[in-house]
């Protein structure tokens, strides 16, 4: 993998100007009328209390991210970013790259702040279609995001984008598992929203339908099998209630568990 060279030398002066002046890890700039974001190289890694976590509880969700350096995410996100164009799903433009950061074209606003805040149904089951769209095409594509929270996906030009692509993990995990792991990821992420009711099943039916894993049905049926004991817990009403997540994983566990 190499870094992205830039073509603009004066955007490059620019941008390289704008990052050492800002002590944030990623954020926006305008130049020459149009905004571009600055992301800083930042380290990946779990810690041992997650790892020993995933050891006691196999929960996809929880699978421990790959170690890697500052210059190494830049080059892995970079890279992934360039690879997931040539395969024709939708991300930003890679302005250019280096050792310390890289800049992506703007690609508008993220689908979770566009769900949670609409009144208008169709609207976000327009959004919702395109999201679980946009990450089939990343799976029969025979790739995985790392990260597929409906906050790594916006809204642009009435299309959805692909973000924050810097997760990786062991070459010893099966692509499958990182692909599951996804589907997870966004059903999950849909449990914060209260403003607009929906089914998770419209969700898990709608993938199968434009995936290629017909097999996960199965496969989170048997998840469900292996979670009741967490799925019991959240009949206890002072659990239940501990706060809106807890709502939201719990709907969750009881929607699966009728699959």
């Amino acid at each position: 993998m190499n870094y992205i060279k830039f073509e603009n030398k004066d955007f490059e002066s620019f941008v390289t100007k704008e990052f050492e002046k800002s002590d944030k890890e990623i954020f926006s700039v305008n130049y020459e009328n149009k905004k571009y974001w600055i992301k800083k190289g930042r380290e990946t890694s779990s810690n041992i209390f997650h790892k020993l976590f995933y050891k006691i509880l196999p929960f996809e969700v929880l699978l421990p991210v790959q170690s890697k350096t500052a210059k190494e995410a830049i080059l892995f996100e970079s890279n992934k970013i360039k690879k997931f164009e040539s395969l024709g799903i939708n991300v930003p433009i890679v302005m250019g790259s280096n050792e310390r950061f890289f800049v992506l074209s703007d690609c508008g606003t993220h689908i979770y702040d566009l769900m949670r805040t609409t009144t208008d149904k169709e609207y976000f089951y327009e959004i919702l279609e395109l999201y679980i769209l946009e990450l089939s095409k990343i799976h029969n594509s025979n790739e995985y995001h790392g990260g597929a929270q409906s906050r790594n996906f916006t809204f642009f030009e009435n299309k959805i984008f692909v973000i924050d692509l810097e997760d990786s993990f062991e070459e010893s995990v099966d692509l499958k598992t990182l692909q599951f792991r996804d589907l997870l990821l966004l059903l999950l992420s849909m449990a914060k929203i209260e403003n607009i009711e929906f089914e998770y099943s419209f969700i898990i039916n709608k993938y199968i339908e434009n995936s290629s894993n017909k097999e996960f049905t199965y496969r989170l049926k048997k998840l469900t099998k292996k979670m009741r004991l967490i799925t019991s817990l959240g009949k206890i009403g002072f659990i239940y209630n501990l706060s809106r997540d807890t709502k939201g994983f719990f709907k969750l566990l009881n929607e699966l568990s009728k699959l």
